[in-house]
């Protein structure tokens, strides 16, 4: 079978939480052309290396604001940029689709990437578009939204559980659309739980779009100090491969799959932004973390709040970070745990692709 694998490009998260599925489809020998852009196409490349074909094609930026009023003005011009670049991906997935013959299309979160004449799958957590007003009003609109784009997919795919998931109102007590139409297949991410000694006291985990990747680089950065025990910091930057040591402290540029979760299983805890990918992935480890999520990002902001209150983790506005008190308040929680393993979602993943195509 022939798949045209298309991600979405913001952050790293929807790229490792698809890994597991790619990986999957590698091994029963079907063919894969992969569609992402940026870090994300770069992180793909690293490890699958040249058993996929790549296509680099940009999808649409992400949509981040400061404030409620900066989010309207932002809205007003994101929109019609949205669908522009809609539009324009959809012109060049139809230009590769005369040229090459596809069996089927998954999509991780980009809408434009289908067709009606070929079985395509969406993958998403956020059903629910919320925003810093929470205005009722426009979230439900946002499931509309949603409707009518789903309709251009098969079937739609949720990463998490149908009950006490992780996504909370991102994908549960939905107004506009029937949950018994979505899938929810369960965790993915591309680790597994494995028994080790746990010697690294804190592991950092930069991620997510610039400028504010570098702001909380350095924030932390000017605390580390403060903080006693071992420490492995990774930068999140696809592009470099270096690595340096400093008596407790030692930073990578970037780890591949097999030394982050090496290292996440040795960890005591983690401090990173709030991605519900990176959720996910602590869910499978098991592990406690300190949550930053990156300023204006509504979804990592919901993420982060909805966890606190569940006393799953604890998490910090990015400009009020005080490691040394905040890591006491984490050492107070429970942590992720995911209820089954990866292999379930992924299997559940297979079995709703192959009944379709």
């Amino acid at each position: 079978m022939k798949v045209i694998y298309s991600l979405c490009s913001w952050g790293l998260g929807h790229a490792t939480r698809s890994l597991p599925i790619i990986r999957r489809l590698l091994k029963e020998n079907h063919e894969l052309t992969i569609i992402s852009h940026d870090r994300s196409l770069q992180l793909l490349e690293k490890e699958l290396e040249n058993t996929v074909s790549y296509i680099d094609i940009p999808d649409y930026p992400l949509l981040i604001s400061e404030n409620s009023r900066q989010f309207i003005a932002k809205s007003m011009i994101y929109w019609p940029l949205f669908i522009k670049r809609i539009q324009s991906g959809l012109s060049q997935l139809s230009k590769i689709l005369e040229k090459q013959h596809c069996d089927c299309i998954i999509s991780d979160g980009r809408y434009d990437m289908y067709s009606r004449h070929i079985p395509s799958f969406f993958i998403s957590h956020q059903i629910r578009i919320l925003n810093p007003l929470r205005i009722k009003m426009l979230e439900t609109g946002s499931e509309t939204f949603n409707e009518f784009f789903f309709k251009r997919f098969n079937e739609i795919i949720i990463p998490d559980y149908q009950i006490d998931g992780f996504s909370g109102k991102l994908s549960h007590d939905l107004k506009k659309i029937d949950e018994k139409k979505l899938h929810y297949v369960g965790v993915l991410s591309d680790f597994n739980k494995k028994k080790m000694k746990k010697d690294i006291d804190y592991f950092i985990s930069l991620s997510g779009p610039e400028p504010q990747r570098s702001i909380l680089e350095e924030k932390i950065l000017s605390q580390i100090d403060n903080l006693d025990g071992s420490i492995v910091m990774t930068l999140g930057k696809t592009e470099e491969q270096n690595k340096t040591q400093s008596d407790s402290i030692k930073t990578y540029s970037y780890l591949s799959k097999e030394k982050r979760e090496e290292l996440l299983n040795r960890s005591k805890m983690v401090i990173s932004r709030s991605g519900y990918s990176t959720i996910l992935d602590l869910s499978v480890i098991g592990c406690k973390a300190l949550m930053i999520p990156t300023p204006g990002q509504i979804e990592q902001e919901y993420l982060a709040e909805y966890h606190k209150q569940k006393n799953t983790c604890y998490t910090v506005n990015q400009d009020l970070l005080n490691l040394k008190k905040d890591i006491v308040h984490t050492e107070k929680t429970t942590g992720f745990k995911a209820k089954r393993t990866v292999d379930d979602a992924v299997e559940n993943v297979m079995q709703i692709i192959s009944y379709s195509v």
